[in-house]
C-alpha cells in the first residue's frame, strides 16, 4: 500500500529513491514510491486500460491494492508520475486526490491552486471514506452504551 499525501510534498524538494531516504534515517514519501518503484513511465502512459481500470502494468507490486480502491472508490487510477520542470519524475497531485478518495477535479480543477497547493490540500485533507465509518462507528458505540 502506498504511503499517505502529506501536506509538505508539494515543498519538500524532489523525490529521493526510497532506499537513500531511508539511510538518511527517514521515511520515504509518496512522491518517492511512485517515482521510483513504479514501471509506468509518464510519456508513454498507455496499456490496457479499460473505463474502470488503469493498466495493470503501471502498478508492479501495488497492483492489488490499487485494484481494489478503483473498485471501491468506482474510479481507475490516474497515471502517477509526470516530468517535472528538471525532467525527473514526480507525484501527479491528480493520482493523490484519487487516493484520497476525492473525485476527480475536486483539488486538482480549482482555479488559481498550483501543483504545490494541490498536493498540500490533498494532504490537509481526510479520506472521507474513513471519516463516514469512524462517525457511523460512534454514533452506533454511543447508542449502544445508551441501553447498558
Amino acid at each position: 500500500m502506498f504511503k499517505t499525501p502529506t501536506a509538505n510534498l508539494g515543498s519538500n524538494g524532489a523525490p529521493q529513491h526510497p532506499d537513500k531516504r531511508k539511510a538518511g534515517g527517514h521515511g520515504p514519501t509518496l512522491d518517492d514510491e511512485v517515482s521510483y518503484l513504479l514501471p509506468v513511465d509518464p510519456d508513454i502512459a498507455e496499456g490496457d486500460a479499460d473505463e474502470f481500470h488503469s493498466p495493470h502494468e503501471w502498478w508492479g507490486e501495488f497492483a492489488p491494492a490499487v485494484r481494489r480502491w478503483e473498485i471501491l472508490t468506482g474510479s481507475p487510477a490516474p497515471v502517477p508520475v509526470e516530468v517535472g520542470p528538471r525532467g525527473g519524475r514526480r507525484l501527479t497531485a491528480v493520482f493523490g486526490e484519487w487516493l484520497m478518495g476525492l473525485p476527480r477535479g475536486w483539488i486538482t480543477h480549482i482555479p488559481g491552486l498550483n501543483r504545490s497547493r494541490q498536493l498540500k490540500a490533498t494532504g490537509n485533507g481526510v479520506v472521507s471514506q474513513q471519516a463516514f465509518t469512524a462517525y457511523l462507528h460512534l454514533m452506533n458505540d454511543k447508542e449502544g452504551s445508551e441501553h447498558v
